[in-house]
């Protein structure tokens, strides 16, 4: 546990600085942004279907079932590399499974794109690769079960509804903690130097 809230804890400063020069500096930051802000900010957001996976390789291959927001580019992949099966990985791997469906926000622009996937009662966040075409897993995200708590199912409905601009009921774990700024401060180095190398490749 304390493993997964430090990775969150890298990811949630780095990935702020990562953005600081864009108008997106505030997308990715912790305490986790409510769900409507998600959405507000979001550039895109859209529902995946599991159409393979390999557990041995960790990885998983999503395809677009649906668009709520924006536009996806001719030819971006969908590959998740989710790296070697962990204790705190567990819940995705559980999770995985042809037809599954996944909820994911992203932020995309020139030379950038990373974001939160949202599985059944499970977020990860993710980078990106365009070189190499596959989005790298750099944060296993329980604390934002305070943003949304429930199955990717029920989401894209709560999705849906706010983007229509209804008042929208949004389950939460209202037992989850932030992470604080201190402890993510002083870890944001490390991340950092992940996310260039993942950029770079």
């Amino acid at each position: 546990m304390m493993y997964s809230r430090l990775t969150a804890a890298f990811a949630g400063v780095i990935l702020v600085t990562a953005l600081a020069v864009t108008p997106a500096s505030g997308y990715i930051h912790f305490p986790p942004p409510t769900m409507p802000k998600m959405c507000q900010q979001s550039t895109t957001i859209r529902v995946l279907t599991v159409k393979k996976h390999d557990k041995d390789k960790g990885v998983i291959v999503y395809e677009v079932a649906a668009t709520l927001k924006g536009k996806t580019p001719g030819g971006m992949s969908f590959r998740h590399a989710i790296g070697k099966e962990s204790k705190q990985s567990q819940p995705i791997f559980d999770w995985v499974a042809e037809g599954k469906k996944a909820v994911m926000f992203t932020i995309e622009g020139p030379g950038l794109a990373c974001g939160y996937v949202f599985i059944d009662r499970f977020c990860y966040s993710v980078d990106y690769n365009k070189k190499a075409e596959f989005w790298l897993l750099v944060r296993l995200d329980p604390e934002m079960a305070a943003t949304f708590h429930g199955t990717a199912e029920k989401l894209h409905e709560v999705t849906k509804g706010i983007l229509a601009g209804k008042d929208v009921k949004v389950p939460v774990d209202e037992s989850v903690k932030a992470v604080p700024y201190e402890e993510r401060r002083k870890l944001a180095a490390a991340l950092n130097e992940i996310l260039v190398k993942n950029r770079e490749k």
